[in-house]
């Protein structure tokens, strides 16, 4: 896969230090996503750097019991849209 320059959903922004968000191709911040009326039925995707080596691909999806949200985490070593290498292993 070709590396794209300027991927916004691996270009890791704010606070947050997360890419735009997947599904909805926003910009969202965590705190946006966290005040979603779960009861709607959400599921956000996006890619967030917790470290120099690491970056994660987050799931934040309506729990079952349609009340709040679960969060599951991946952690990645390519960006699933560019293709870009997130991680730099000699670091």
């Amino acid at each position: 896969m070709m590396e794209k320059k300027g991927c916004q959903y691996c270009d890791f922004q704010g606070p947050d230090n997360i890419g735009m968000e997947i599904n909805s191709q926003l910009r969202l911040s965590e705190e946006q996503m966290f005040q979603s009326d779960w009861e709607e039925g959400y599921w956000f995707n996006y890619l967030k750097k917790v470290s120099s080596k690491g970056v994660v691909l987050v799931s934040l999806h309506t729990d079952n019991e349609f009340y709040g949200c679960d969060s599951d985490e991946l952690r990645i070593h390519y960006c699933p849209i560019c293709g870009r290498k997130l991680i730099d292993e000699n670091s």
